[in-house]
């Protein structure tokens, strides 16, 4: 009875180890990503900028960038591999997701152990520019603004960049998918 319960353990420690594996170039790219973002994080604070203000574009296409490398390695490493749109797809989406939750991650734990002044300094971003939502949104925009600001924390702030990273992700990797999909031919050579 024994020798079934090793072999059922060394079989799914076998499967988990295969489905790691499936993982492992993703996590590596998306863990790159997300280093590369707060070091632009790091640069952004250092500069006088918060890392969610209007200066946030400057780390935008880290994380297309990163899925473009994963699909390009996975292409050198498997020329003859027939690639889905969904495939590429789901690749594409796998290493941003990665890379926006470890990058989430790091700011907030970086904004919290540290005095950044990040949380002020996008605050006072969004004051300075209070008469442009005024005349766009009138004073009930205006009220929503504060009332938005005065609940505004670092993890707030870290989630809403997350999910903007996956919003973004998403188009960026339904180009790539297009992109890099490959078929499988209709007609065979014999």
């Amino acid at each position: 009875m024994k020798t079934n319960k090793n072999y059922s353990f060394i079989t799914f420690a076998h499967l988990q180890h295969k489905n790691m594996e499936k993982y492992s170039t993703t996590l590596k790219y998306g863990l790159y990503g997300a280093a590369l973002s707060f070091v632009v994080l790091v640069l952004l604070l250092v500069s006088g900028n918060s890392p969610w203000s209007s200066a946030s574009w400057m780390g935008a296409w880290i994380p297309g960038v990163t899925a473009y490398f994963v699909l390009k390695l996975n292409k050198e490493e498997n020329p003859d591999a027939v690639n889905s749109f969904y495939q590429v797809f789901k690749q594409s989406m796998q290493v941003i997701f990665f890379q926006a939750l470890f990058f989430t991650i790091m700011a907030v734990l970086f904004s919290t152990f540290l005095n950044t002044g990040a949380l002020e300094m996008y605050k006072a971003e969004m004051l300075a520019n209070e008469e442009s939502v005024k005349l766009i949104l009138g004073e009930e925009g205006v009220e929503m603004l504060n009332k938005e600001l005065n609940n505004a924390t670092f993890f707030t702030l870290s989630f809403s960049d997350f999910i903007n990273k996956l919003i973004g992700g998403t188009i960026v990797s339904l180009i790539l998918a297009g992109i890099f999909k490959k078929n499988k031919p209709i007609f065979e050579n014999e």
